[in-house]
C-alpha cells in the first residue's frame, strides 16, 4: 500500500532585509514547509500574491514602500485575507505596533531577539505557529457586528467586594476578540474579570493598556496580591499562572507550564471555580490546544455557566473544541452572542 503524501504547507517571506529573509528561510526549511516566495517589502508581495498564494504568510511591520500594517490593510481591501504572522524584532516598546496589526487582521507574532538568539527555539516557535495558522481563519478577525446591552439594575451594584467573577481564556486569534466581548459588556458590571490570554510577558501590560483603552474597564495587568474587584479586569501577565486565593486576591505562580504555556486558562478557571463555586462565568475563545478544557469542566462541577465560541467565528478552533469534547459548554455561540450569554448569565448568580 502506497504511503499518502502529505501537501507541504506554502510559506510567504516578506522583510526588506536580505539577510533576515534567508535566516528565516533557513530556519523553516523542513520537508513539510514549502517557501513559495519570499518578498522585499508589502507592495513586492501583493503582486507576488496575485500569482502564487500561499497558506500562511510571515510579515515584517517595519519596512520601505509599503510597511506590514498598510500590507495588511490591503489584503483585506482586495479581499483575500491569508493567514498572516507578523515576524519582528519589536519587543515591550513596540508592542503596540504589534498589537495594532493583531487587531487588524494577524493572526500571530513571534519576536526574533535583537541578541543571543537561540535558533532550535526560535525554529520551534516558527513552525508551530505555521502549522496551526495554515489552519485558522483569518476573515473573523475583521468582522464585527455592534449589539448594545440595556442595563439592568439586577445585575449591577456600586459595590466594589466581588461576589461574582468572569473568567475568559484565549489563544490565537485571542487578543481581538476578548476585546469585541468586553466592548459590549456594561462597564458596570457587578463582577470581576479575569482574562487569560496567551501571550509573552513583554506583550500583557500592552494589551491590558489597550483593552482599559478600548472597552471602558479599569484593566491592568494582574500583580501579586491584587485584589478581584467588582467592574475591573485583571489580565494575567505572561510567563505566570494566575491563581485566585481564598481571600479573593491573586497569586502569580512560576511553576511548570500546562499544555505547554504559562498562563494557563485552567489553572485560572480550577482555582476561581473553588473559590466561588456556582458564581463563576467561564468563557473559552478562539486558541489552538486544549487548555481551559478542563477548567471549564471544574466550573460546571461546582455550579458555574460556561460559554464557548463557536467554530464558525473562531479563528482557531480547538480550545473551544476541547471544552465541548469535555461536555463541558453550556452555550456554543458566536462572537457577537458571547456578551448577550454572560449578560444573561449574570441574573442567575446569586
Amino acid at each position: 500500500m502506497l504511503k499518502e503524501e502529505t501537501i507541504p504547507i506554502s510559506v510567504g517571506i516578506v522583510n526588506d532585509s536580505n539577510l533576515m529573509r534567508k535566516y528565516i528561510s533557513d530556519l523553516i526549511n523542513v520537508d513539510e514547509i514549502e517557501i513559495k516566495w519570499t518578498a522585499v517589502n508589502g507592495e513586492d508581495a501583493l503582486a507576488k500574491i496575485s500569482k502564487r498564494k500561499p497558506d500562511v504568510i510571515l510579515l515584517d511591520l517595519e519596512m520601505p514602500t509599503m510597511d506590514g500594517m498598510t500590507f495588511i490593510e490591503n489584503m483585506e481591501k482586495m479581499k483575500m485575507m491569508i493567514p498572516t504572522i507578523i515576524v519582528s524584532s519589536f519587543s515591550q516598546d513596540g508592542s503596540k505596533v504589534v498589537l495594532d496589526a493583531l487587531e487588524n487582521g494577524a493572526v500571530d507574532f513571534v519576536t526574533i531577539p535583537l541578541k543571543d538568539i537561540d535558533d532550535k527555539k526560535l525554529q520551534e516557535e516558527l513552525l508551530t505557529k505555521i502549522k496551526i495558522s495554515a489552519k485558522s481563519d483569518p476573515i473573523q478577525l475583521i468582522t464585527e457586528k455592534i449589539y448594545s446591552l440595556k442595563p439592568s439594575k439586577k445585575i449591577f451594584t456600586k459595590s466594589n467586594s466581588s461576589e461574582r467573577l468572569i473568567v475568559i481564556g484565549s489563544s490565537t486569534g485571542g487578543p481581538g476578540m476578548v476585546q469585541k466581548v468586553l466592548s459590549k459588556l456594561p462597564a458596570n458590571i457587578a463582577a470581576g474579570i479575569l482574562v487569560v490570554q496567551h501571550m509573552p510577558k513583554e506583550f500583557t501590560k500592552q494589551f491590558a493598556n489597550r483593552l482599559s483603552e478600548k472597552t471602558g474597564f479599569i484593566v491592568r495587568e494582574a500583580n501579586e496580591g491584587d485584589e478581584i474587584r467588582d467592574h475591573e479586569i485583571l489580565v494575567a501577565p505572561g510567563d505566570y499562572h494566575m491563581i485566585v486565593l481564598p481571600n479573593r486576591r491573586i497569586h502569580l505562580d512560576s511553576s511548570e507550564k500546562r499544555f505547554g504555556v504559562r498562563p494557563s486558562v485552567n489553572m485560572t478557571m480550577v482555582s476561581a471555580a473553588e473559590v466561588y463555586g456556582s458564581n463563576v462565568i467561564g468563557v473559552v475563545l478562539t486558541g489552538m490546544g486544549h487548555d481551559g478544557g478542563f477548567g471549564m469542566k471544574t466550573i460546571k462541577k461546582r455550579g458555574g455557566h460556561t460559554i464557548v465560541q463557536n467554530k464558525e467565528t473562531c479563528v482557531i478552533f480547538g480550545m473551544p473544541k476541547a471544552v465541548i469534547d469535555l461536555d463541558a459548554a453550556d452555550h456554543v455561540v458566536g462572537i457577537n452572542e458571547i456578551p448577550i450569554k454572560i449578560y444573561e448569565e449574570m441574573q442567575n448568580l446569586v
